[in-house]
């Protein structure tokens, strides 16, 4: 196991809301945006947390090249009366506008039964379980999408035209969230690149080079951003999570999303993504209690029949988030240099670790 570091989450979100603050941030956004960031390292999704691929790093270097602006605050449009809203990104933090339309699809739903808001012309809100989790402990059904740079090959397709395209999917049962959050690809690309910047070796059935062949084995950074991840299912059965970045794509057109491809970072840190957050009160159609009591036994019936090693959607993190909610964030050294180098270069000191 590689050696890891403790870091406080209070310190982390911290430092990271100050580093936010440098780039022109205004106090509550730096703030949204930093908790994001954490609570994705809570859980243990350290590829969307600060020292993440798609963390603290990338939000400064797009900032400072103009792409994202850290000062935008999302613009609403909603038709009184319905269940539904659209919300302008304006090119402002991915978590800032996504934490608001989440917060919005659950009035919306406390009201009408049912939500839903659309958020376009913005950026990555990160892990997308965060803002299903925040509807979740408002008792509600939640689900949330996000479009994302292109890296996948449509299933049967010859050029790269659909992201990554995460779904975060839960409900709240009994004391606990039972919440999905995947990519509609074989794995995340961040892991992939991580791989190859350490030397070393790819899982197989993970990535494909510019020919639709096989990326395996140890494969270079200057290869790897070349080829494409496969989608959910495979070399063979990838038609399944295909169609669903495909879905995810139009849901976000809906609202007001691109009618076309969305760039990378390998080509250009100017891209917009679409957010869609959709949230539903549990006693829609059964009293409450009734609702709350029936999926308690539902949770309950699948764990007998799965042995210790089985895991409900969510529980993985949950037990993640405990345990550095109690003895600090897991870093490992190279997670801390990156904490390093950020401390340099926005000029606010990092937080120490605690053990």
């Amino acid at each position: 196991m590689p050696e890891t570091r403790r870091v406080p989450p209070a310190a982390l979100a911290a430092f990271t809301a100050d580093a936010i603050r440098t780039l022109g941030a205004p106090g509550d956004m730096a703030r949204v945006t930093a908790e994001a960031l954490v609570a994705a390292d809570l859980r243990g999704i350290f590829s969307h947390g600060v020292a993440g691929g798609t963390g603290l790093h990338e939000l400064i270097e797009r900032a400072r090249a103009g792409a994202v602006d850290p000062a935008a605050r999302p613009g609403l449009h909603h038709h009184e009366g319905w269940a539904a809203a659209a919300m302008d990104g304006r090119g402002g933090m991915g978590p800032v506008a996504a934490m608001e339309a989440a917060r919005l699809a659950g009035d919306l739903a406390e009201k009408y039964g049912a939500g839903r808001v659309h958020v376009y012309n913005a950026n990555h809100f990160g892990a997308a379980c965060v803002y299903a989790e925040a509807l979740i402990a408002r008792g509600l059904a939640a689900r949330a999408t996000c479009t994302a740079g292109s890296w996948l090959v449509p299933y049967g397709g010859e050029r790269i035209r659909l992201g990554t395209n995460p779904i975060a999917w839960g409900f709240p049962c009994g004391e606990e969230a039972i919440v999905l959050d995947m990519a509609t690809t074989q794995r995340a690309v961040s892991p992939a690149i991580r791989y190859a910047r350490a030397g070393e070796p790819l899982p197989a059935d993970y990535m494909m080079d510019e020919r639709g062949e096989p990326l395996e084995g140890v494969v270079t950074y200057e290869k790897l951003i070349k080829g494409s991840v496969r989608a959910l299912g495979g070399a063979r059965y990838g038609y399944k999570g295909s169609g669903l970045a495909m879905l995810v794509d139009l849901d976000g057109v809906i609202g007001g999303g691109s009618t076309r491809r969305v760039p990378t970072m390998r080509e250009t840190p100017h891209c917009r993504v679409a957010q869609t957050f959709e949230a539903w009160r549990i006693d829609l159609l059964f009293p409450e209690q009734d609702a709350r009591k029936r999926l308690a036994e539902a949770v309950a019936d699948i764990r007998t029949y799965g042995g210790p090693e089985m895991l409900m959607p969510g529980e993985r993190e949950a037990r993640h988030k405990a345990d550095a909610e109690k003895n600090g964030i897991p870093y490992e050294l190279s997670q801390w240099e990156t904490l390093r180098r950020l401390g340099a270069d926005t000029g606010v000191k990092p937080p120490e670790p605690v053990g």
